[in-house]
Parts: structure tokens; sequence; C-alpha cells
């Protein structure tokens, strides 16, 4: 009987850990940022223009985006995280059935 290296398993282990890794400094870094954006919108405006075309205020606009970025915020994290935790688990029970 021929044994099988344990070593290709440990690499893809690695590469798995450094790629959750990043993922993570880059999840943390998205969550500073979007916890850092304020709608405050006392500041005076640059321009003193004012626009006939738009019916919701500035104001709407921002939390309006603000609320869309955290909905991809969280989708896309989801589905990062959660499509290799299952890719891990089916993994894992793939190799103790054999």
């Amino acid at each position: 009987m021929i044994r099988q290296s344990n070593n290709p398993f440990k690499i893809k282990m690695l590469f798995f850990i450094a790629i959750y890794a990043s993922l993570a400094v880059f999840s943390l870094a998205w969550y500073h940022v979007l916890t850092n954006i304020t709608c405050d919108l006392t500041k005076p405006l640059s321009s003193n223009k004012v626009r006939t075309d738009s019916s919701a205020s500035p104001a709407q606009d921002c939390s309006e985006q603000l609320h869309f970025h955290w909905i991809k915020f969280y989708g896309i994290n989801g589905l990062i995280y959660g499509a290799s935790i299952f890719v891990l688990v089916a993994n894992v029970r793939k190799n103790n059935k054999n």
C-alpha cells in the first residue's frame, strides 16, 4: 500500500489561512471606513445653486447610500466567509468518509 503525504493538505491549509487573514484585514478596514462615514450636512455647501430636479434631500441620499454600502458589506462578507467555511466543512466530511 502506498502512503500519501500530508504535505499537500498542510500547504492547502496554510494557503487557506493566509487568504482568510488577508480577507479579515480587508473586512476590518472596510468596516472602519463605513463606521466613520457621517451624513452630517451642517457644513455650508460650496455652491449656491439650487437643484430643482431632485426631490430627495442630500441627507437622505447620503443615508440611503450608506445603507446600501452596509448591505454590500454584509452580503459580500457573508458570501466570502460562508462559502469558505462550507468548503472547509465539506472537505473535512469527505476526508472522514474515506
